[in-house]
C-alpha cells in the first residue's frame, strides 16, 4: 500500500463514514466471476473489499446496488447490479447518472459495516488473549454471517478455560480502551511488538493497536475503542485438522444471540415445569425418570413378545414358520418377536406396517442359514433396501404393501418354497 492508495480509501481515514461523494473514473463489463455484471472504479471510495477473512461491503452507486467489491491489481472495483452490453449500462439509471466523469453519493450498508468492524476487533481482542495469557496462536480467521471463527494451535478444547479467557475478554472491553491504528514502512515495524508475521512486498504496513497491548498488522475495519464491542462470546469449540476451532461473536449480534438463547431457555424450561436456574437439574430429573421408564417398557415389550410367541407356536404346525403382521408397533417389537422366536428353536418373520419394515429371524442351532442372496434379490426387486447375516435379516420399503410382498417371500423362502 502507497500514500496514494490511502488516500482513494476513505474507510481507512474514517471507517465511522457511512455516505460521501467520489467520482467515477471507470466503467467495464467484465464483471466479477460469474457476476456478469457491470463493476465501476471511483477517485475515492468507502466500500472496503474482500481481504483478510473479512468480507466486502455493500451498498450503492448512486442508485446501483453494489453487490461486491474487489482489489483487482491495486485498484478497488465495485461491481454493480446493473448487466454490461458491449461496455454499455443495459437499464436506465435512476437519480445519478452512472458514468465516466460524472459526481455521485456513494452509501454503504452501515448495519453489515458495523457488524464487520465489531466481529473483527473482537477477533483480535481474542487472539490477543489467547496470544498473551495463555500462548496459544490464531492460526486463521473466518467472519461468518452467523458465527465468526478462529483456529487456534490449542489441541485440546480442553486447553481452553472459556470462564477465565472471556472474563479477560470482558474486562478490556468495560476498560474501553482505543484502538489505534499506525501506518509505517518494513524498517519501523521492530517498534511493534508484532502478534503475528506483516504480508511481504508492502511500502507501508497497516498496524492495529489495542492500547499497549496488542499489535497486529491488519487491512480490515475496526472499531476505534474496546467498549463499542458491548460483548464477546464464545458458543462453542470443536477439533479441527489437528487443531482447535473456536465459534464466537462479538458486538450487538453476539447479545442478540445471547437474547435467542434465552428466549428457547425459557421455553424449554417451561415445558420441564421449571424456571430457567433450575433447568438443568430439572432436565437430569426427567431424564433419569424417562431412562428408567425406558428399561421398564422394554421389559414390558419382552414379557409381551414371549407371550405372543407362545400363542403362535401353540396355534402352529410343529416346524412352522411363524409370521406377526404389526398393525401399529414398529420393527423394534417385530424384531423382539423374532428373536424370542429363535431361542425357542423357530424360524419368523415380522411385518410392521407403521414402518414397511419386515424382519426375519432364525435359529443358528439348526445348522440351516438364512438364504440372504434370494433375500436380497427380492428386495431389489421391490425397491426397497436392507441386508444382514445367516441368521436375521431386516429389509425397509417404501409402503406397506411392499413390505407385504417381501414378509410373503420370506416366509414362502423359509419354509423351502419358492413362488
Amino acid at each position: 500500500m502507497n500514500a496514494r492508495a490511502l488516500d482513494e480509501r476513505l474507510f481507512y481515514r474514517d471507517p465511522w463514514l457511512s455516505e460521501a461523494k467520489a467520482t467515477v473514473v471507470a466503467i467495464e463489463g467484465e464483471g466479477s466471476p460469474g457476476h456478469g455484471q457491470a463493476r465501476v472504479l471511483l477517485d475515492a471510495t468507502i466500500f472496503y473489499p474482500e481481504g483478510g477473512g473479512q468480507p466486502s461491503d455493500r451498498g450503492f452507486i448512486g442508485s446501483a446496488r453494489v453487490v461486491d467489491v474487489q482489489e483487482i491489481e491495486g485498484q478497488i472495483w465495485h461491481f454493480v447490479d446493473i448487466p454490461m452490453d458491449a461496455g454499455n449500462i443495459q437499464a436506465e439509471p435512476k437519480g445519478d447518472d452512472l458514468k465516466v466523469g460524472a459526481r455521485v453519493l456513494v452509501r454503504i450498508d452501515w448495519q453489515r459495516r458495523l457488524y464487520h468492524m465489531q466481529q473483527h476487533t473482537g477477533q483480535h481482542l481474542l487472539s490477543a488473549v489467547l496470544e498473551q495469557d495463555y500462548g496459544i496462536h490464531t492460526l486463521s480467521f473466518h467472519l461468518g454471517t452467523e458465527y465468526c471463527t478462529i483456529d487456534v494451535s490449542a489441541k485440546n478444547p480442553a486447553d481452553l478455560p472459556l470462564g477465565e479467557i472471556e472474563a479477560k475478554v470482558d474486562g478490556w472491553i468495560e476498560r474501553d480502551v482505543p484502538v489505534r491504528v499506525h501506518y509505517c514502512p518494513p524498517e519501523d515495524l521492530s517498534a511493534f511488538k508484532l502478534r503475528k508475521r506483516p504480508p511481504a512486498d508492502e511500502a507501508v504496513i497497516r498496524v492495529v493497536e489495542i492500547d499497549g497491548y496488542d499489535w497486529s498488522p491488519c487491512g480490515g475495519t475496526h472499531v476505534d475503542r474496546t467498549g463499542r464491542l458491548r460483548a464477546l462470546k464464545i458458543f462453542s469449540l470443536e477439533r479441527y485438522k489437528g487443531n482447535v476451532r473456536v465459534y464466537f461473536a462479538s458486538g450487538a449480534h453476539a447479545l442478540e444471540l445471547l437474547f435467542k438463547a434465552y428466549e428457547e431457555a425459557k421455553r424449554a424450561a417451561l415445558l420441564l415445569g421449571s424456571g430457567v436456574e433450575n433447568m438443568v437439574a430439572r432436565l437430569k430429573d426427567s431424564l433419569e425418570k424417562g431412562t428408567s421408564f425406558e428399561r421398564k417398557a422394554k421389559r414390558c415389550a419382552q414379557l409381551l413378545a414371549e407371550a405372543e410367541v407362545g400363542l403362535a407356536m401353540a396355534q402352529a404346525a410343529p416346524g412352522e414358520v411363524l409370521e406377526f403382521r404389526l398393525e401399529d408397533d414398529d420393527a423394534d417389537q417385530g424384531t423382539a418377536l423374532v428373536k424370542t422366536a429363535a431361542a425357542r428353536g423357530r424360524a419368523a418373520v415380522a411385518l410392521s406396517l407403521a414402518d414397511s419394515t419386515v424382519v426375519v429371524q432364525i435359529d443358528q442351532k439348526t445348522g440351516f442359514p438364512l438364504p440372504t442372496a434370494l433375500l436380497k434379490e427380492k428386495i431389489a426387486a421391490l425397491g426397497g433396501r436392507g441386508g444382514g447375516s445367516s441368521a436375521f435379516f431386516r429389509a425397509t420399503f417404501a409402503s406397506p404393501e411392499q413390505a407385504t410382498l417381501f414378509a410373503q417371500y420370506a416366509k414362502q423362502v423359509l419354509t423351502g418354497v419358492r413362488p
